[in-house]
């Protein structure tokens, strides 16, 4: 759990195609441990909803800063180890219950 927490705070689950045997790699743990934390310890359903549940909240404090306005959409998610736009947009919706235009739009139209 320590390695995982360490993982997360210094951002490294925005590195792009992360698979949770590349995860048990990089903190040395093996996968089955690993998975075990992940969804019995920590309670996630499998590995992506876990990644999202660190991404999704990274792209709100993205479309929050005023420096991104003009960024678009697909950069962010991107940046945040996204493939391509179609999952970041279904997780965003799942997690946030509104797209990202949607949810950028608030923070933009207000200053």
């Amino acid at each position: 759990l320590n390695k995982l927490s360490q993982f997360i705070e210094a951002k490294k689950f925005t590195e792009t195609n992360l698979t949770i045997k590349q995860l048990s790699i990089n903190l040395t743990i093996p996968e089955h441990q690993l998975r075990e934390l992940i969804n019995q310890q920590l309670g996630f359903k499998n590995f992506s909803s876990f990644l999202n549940s660190h991404r999704i909240p990274a792209a709100c404090l993205a479309f929050q800063d005023l420096n991104n306005m003009r960024k678009p959409i697909l950069s962010i998610a991107l940046d945040l180890g996204y493939g391509s736009i179609g999952p970041f947009n279904r997780a965003f919706k799942e997690i946030m219950g509104q797209t990202p235009t949607e949810y950028r739009k608030q923070y933009n139209d207000s200053n």
